[in-house]
């Protein structure tokens, strides 16, 4: 008995200075990585997006809180703030596990301003993020780095030495197809750009980036079984019953489910009234089940599978097997997310999240994200309860609401059918391709004005759209040119399609011929179409307005002012021409002045100015109004206190004077 004694003490000294060693192991394994959200705070930040009074800071701000994982998801959290000003690039914190509000807070008292240095944001982010941890990057901005830096040099060399470390950049009014300098960070690093045109925009590709970013930061190989103590074996079909005690751990689905073969984590730790907090298992495994030798005792049993937990203390006896079957009130999905694509399985990243439908106070039901995986084919344990499985494929979404019981097994597919429509165009202007084009890609909507509704655009030089197999409307547009046709698109079937776009440029050059002493003033271009009615079809105040047209009859007309100086010029353009419009624009700059015999300026005036055909040109209550004028003649009226002046005056192109009338 003395010598039994000691062996069952070896064993269990042996059991507990393994166990002290393994849960560091086992937590290594299974432990998340850090996600670092990197944060614009130059002053465009308080500019509002589309369809909200909010500013774009505040925007962001909210949606991270809302969307953060917090210190009970395994994963480290922290925050980098680029700016004010090019040198400024500070953690605030660094990359660890805590609440959401605590990574956050320094932006509660933020103040954006001044310019910010997204390149050196990423420098300072490569050193905080640890090398040996899977890690991702979230960058929020409102535009380009301001300080005369290219952040796609960081970029390349983040993917040369960093690979797996990805940069997922949430662009923010920056438009849907930003420039290279911005969306090269994401694209270089094998992230993802997301535009956020609108506050509802901006909300869902927070938490759209958030979601990626979780899943950068699992290490999905799977993970090794842990070494079970030396004496652990595999139940037997019979145990002596006066042998030494032993603990005999099985696991199952349900009350009178069949014994499970998939791994469960079973976690042993001796009982007592204090509790378990702070103390090291005397066993902590890896294993479908198993038996393994314990001193007599009370011990507090924990088992993992999946997202469904176990637990039960359990007295050991002083003699052979007692045994415990670990029944998990959960039910297994088996879940497949197939896609009809040609040439075998698509390329596109799939991303199946699955959410647990819980019950607010008052009934309204909210989703907690509970599973997030990138598999099509697997094996899901979920706890007894409702659940939302959602699949994403690029554009592409299925979902269904499933009921799991306990011990049930279900087999649930997500099917996505898609084909994909590759565009292109053969615009050309003097036999070069046009650059300024737009494709867009639109369904049927007799909700929506027009009657369609647009679901995909892209302004690539060549687009390729993956999309649900349907019947779309897909046009291409250059300035005010246009082609469009249709496209019945097959699950599984690749169309290309060329649209012939015929487009002209009229460029146009203006300059006003004014006294050397006046000021430049801006000029207003107009377009018309030349037909039965001018028709207003652009404006434009650049000092040398492009205008890509269809084949046609235009006119183009320059005003100055808000008086008749004005030019305008016809021109008739075909498919391919690049038309050069020289136009000069004739004015005088005059100003008007009335005065008492004595020449003493007189107030409260009137003027009226009409020209040679009577038409009224000009009428102002200023004291002494200046402006310019065509060349010609005019005739002049001013009612003054002192009574009414008349006169008439000529304008020449250039001149610069100053017309007085007295009143006797």
């Amino acid at each position: 008995m003395r010598a039994g004694t000691r062996i069952i003490c070896t064993l269990t000294i042996a059991l507990a200075a393994f166990a002290a060693v393994f849960p560091l192991a086992v937590r290594a394994q299974q432990s998340s990585g850090n996600i670092l959200v990197v944060f614009d705070s130059s002053g465009s930040m308080w500019g509002n997006l589309k369809g909200t009074s909010a500013n774009k800071f505040e925007l962001a701000r909210e949606a991270l809180a809302r969307s953060l994982p917090d210190a009970a998801s395994g994963v480290g959290t922290g925050l980098l703030i680029f700016g004010p000003g090019c040198t400024r690039a500070d953690v605030a914190p660094a990359p660890a596990r805590r609440e959401v509000e605590a990574t956050l807070a320094r932006l509660r008292s933020l103040n954006p301003r001044s310019k910010g240095p997204i390149t050196l944001a990423l420098e300072r982010g490569i050193e905080v993020l640890d090398a040996g941890k899977p890690a991702a990057m979230i960058l929020l901005i409102d535009g380009p780095d301001n300080c005369r830096r290219d952040p796609c040099e960081v970029a390349q060399r983040i993917a040369n030495e960093r690979p797996g470390l990805k940069l997922h950049t949430i662009g923010l009014g920056i438009g849907a197809a930003p420039s290279r300098s911005v969306s090269c960070m994401s694209g270089l690093t094998g992230g993802k750009y997301f535009s956020a045109q609108t506050g509802q925009q901006a909300e869902q590709a927070i938490a759209d980036a958030i979601k990626l970013a979780m899943l950068d930061t699992q290490k999905l190989a799977k993970p090794k079984l842990a070494r079970k103590p030396g004496r652990a074996k595999r139940p037997r079909a019979k145990f002596d019953p006066n042998g030494p005690p032993q603990l005999v751990l099985t696991a199952a689905i349900g009350e009178n489910g069949e014994a499970l073969d998939k791994p469960v984590r079973w976690q042993v730790f001796k009982a007592s009234d204090q509790g378990k907090a702070n103390k090291l298992p005397v066993l902590d495994v890896l294993e479908a089940q198993l038996a393994v030798p314990l001193a007599a005792g009370r011990y507090s049993v924990i088992a993992a599978l999946g997202r469904a937990r176990f637990e039960k203390e359990v007295r050991v006896a002083k003699r052979g097997p007692t045994r415990l079957s670990a029944n998990f009130d959960a039910g297994m999905v088996k879940l497949s997310v197939p896609t009809s694509q040609s040439g075998g399985e698509s390329q596109i990243p799939t991303l199946v999240t699955v959410s647990r439908i819980a019950n607010q106070d008052g009934g309204k039901a909210e989703l907690v994200p509970f599973v997030i995986s990138p598999y099509r084919q697997s094996e899901l344990i979920l706890p007894a309860g409702r659940y939302k499985v959602r699949a994403e494929s690029g554009p592409l979404v299925s979902q269904r609401d499933i009921s799991v019981t306990t011990g049930s097994i279900e087999e649930l597919s997500l099917p996505i059918g898609s084909g994909e429509i590759f565009l292109s165009s053969d615009a050309l202007i003097r036999g070069k391709r046009v650059d300024e084009l737009e494709f867009v890609v639109a369904v049927d909507d007799p909700d929506r004005p027009g009657g369609r509704r647009t679901v995909a655009r892209s302004a690539a030089p060549n687009p390729s759209f993956r999309l649900p197999a349907g019947t779309y409307y897909v046009d291409v547009k250059a300035g005010l040119a246009k082609a469009s046709d249709r496209v019945a698109l097959g699950a599984g079937r690749e169309i290309s399609k060329k649209l012939n776009l015929q487009v002209a440029r009229i460029s146009v050059d203006a300059a006003v011929s004014v006294g050397r002493n006046s000021r430049r003033r801006p000029i207003i271009f107009k377009l018309y179409s030349v037909g039965s009615s001018l028709q207003v079809l652009a404006r434009s105040s650049a000092a040398a307005p492009q205008f890509l047209v269809p084949p046609g009859r235009y006119r183009v007309v320059a005003e100055v002012g808000a008086r008749n100086v004005r030019a305008a010029e016809n021109v008739e353009v075909a498919a391919g021409d690049d038309a050069r419009i020289e136009m000069g624009v004739r004015a005088g700059d005059i100003k008007l002045r009335v005065a008492d015999s004595n020449g003493s300026p007189l107030t409260g005036q009137f003027w009226e100015v009409r020209d040679d055909a009577g038409r009224m040109v000009w009428r102002t209550q200023q004291s002494a109004p200046s402006g310019l004028l065509s060349p010609g003649r005019y005739e002049v009226r001013c009612e003054t206190r002192r009574g009414v002046v008349e006169g008439a005056f000529e304008v020449a192109a250039g001149d610069t004077k100053t017309i007085e009338l007295r009143v006797q």
